[in-house]
């Protein structure tokens, strides 16, 4: 029963990210409508996606300080845009631990394992260690502006 409940959590997160994905690759707006039938979401899916809509600006402003002068969000592939801002949003509800494991063995099943590349090291090879690392970055911060806005009240 657990397997199979952690599968369907995978496998919603998978169709998560492929719905953020396509926003990314044709750099277009959500239509929630036009979306749950392509991809025949759910209601947590839909529940979801509204949060990432909500949080999409905030998100992508707070990556963009994340990363250093030679990369920009708009230089990352729209693959690895849709994984970070899934796990982005997915920070508020799950345990962080699972977020960036879940978004590392995406990646890593997305761009391949270490040892299944053939010659040399790639930059996919150190896709999943970039994860990783915005990751953890983002929610150090989130952590950070949840203590803050704490001693404001």
């Amino acid at each position: 029963m657990q397997k199979k409940n952690i599968l369907s959590r995978r496998n919603n997160r998978l169709k998560n990210i492929a719905v953020i994905y396509k926003r990314e690759l044709l750099e277009i707006d959500y239509d929630i409508v036009e979306l749950t039938k392509e991809f025949n979401l759910n209601q947590e899916q839909i529940e979801h996606l509204l949060i990432v809509i909500k949080w999409d600006k905030f998100n992508k402003t707070i990556l963009s300080k994340l990363l250093n002068e030679n990369w920009s969000l708009d230089r990352l592939s729209p693959l690895i845009k849709a994984i970070i801002l899934n796990a982005c949003v997915e920070f508020w509800n799950i345990e962080p631990k699972i977020v960036i494991n879940e978004a590392i063995e995406i990646t890593k099943d997305y761009f391949g394992k270490p040892n299944e590349l053939i010659s040399g090291k790639s930059n996919d090879e150190n896709l999943y260690q970039f994860v990783n690392g915005v990751l953890e970055n983002f929610y150090k911060l989130l952590i950070k502006f949840e203590s803050e806005s704490k001693n404001v009240k």
